[in-house]
């Protein structure tokens, strides 16, 4: 089961509220470790941004995330990269651009089974670079932010899309205005459901997952 992530380059606003923050921050916070796979050679200091974006947006629903560059990744951090036990540590790969087939509005996909589990994610370099072209926003704030709805769509399960926030399926002038300040995040809700899946996890025995798939 795919989610895919869609851009409209319409420009209305719509009005959403951040309320209910103040609670988040009181619940009990979690931890997702990231495997990243930077297939497209984004440049570092894109990269670097983008994960902070990701931190940032996760930090505000009570979530660090812990970051391994899996591509030439040292001795010590190569046996991690391949340990993907959702929703604890899940697998992001940048790749140049996506399929033929797919819309030129993609610009990242979650790999869901039927029952809404997921641990692979992609995004696609190219179509951030064309964003960043026609928005002006910078490239690591977009990036960053396709990189958190993804790996939103593996944490969330199935009918993650809101339409509000961060999971709206259709980012149009409201969202591109909210990654260039920052605010385009999960909701309380999201973020809950987020919480408690990792709690579970925590609870329960991790088992050791497959390699993640090659480009």
């Amino acid at each position: 089961m795919h989610r895919v992530l869609t851009v409209s380059l319409l420009f209305p606003l719509t009005i959403f509220s951040l309320q209910g923050w103040a609670e988040n921050t009181a619940s009990k916070s979690a931890q997702v470790t990231v495997s990243v796979y930077n297939d497209a050679d984004v440049p570092p200091a894109v990269l670097h941004r983008a994960e902070q974006r990701v931190a940032s947006i996760f930090a505000r629903a009570n979530f660090e995330v812990v970051w391994l560059h899996c591509i030439h990744a040292s001795a010590e951090d190569a046996p991690a990269c391949n340990r993907i036990d959702p929703p604890e540590h899940l697998a992001l790969r940048i790749i140049p651009d996506a399929a033929s087939f797919m819309s030129d509005v993609v610009f990242g996909i979650a790999f869901l089974s039927p029952d809404g589990t997921g641990k692979y994610s992609d995004v696609f370099w190219k179509r951030v670079e064309d964003l960043h072209a026609t928005s002006n926003l910078d490239l690591g704030g977009i990036l960053g932010s396709i990189m958190a709805h993804e790996l939103g769509h593996l944490l969330l399960g199935s009918n993650a899309h809101a339409v509000s926030g961060i999971m709206r399926a259709h980012w149009e002038g409201e969202e591109l205005r909210r990654i260039a300040m920052g605010t385009l995040l999960f909701t309380p809700q999201q973020a809950k459901l987020m919480r408690r899946k990792a709690r579970l996890f925590e609870a329960a025995e991790p088992s050791a997952g497959p390699n993640p798939p090659s480009s």
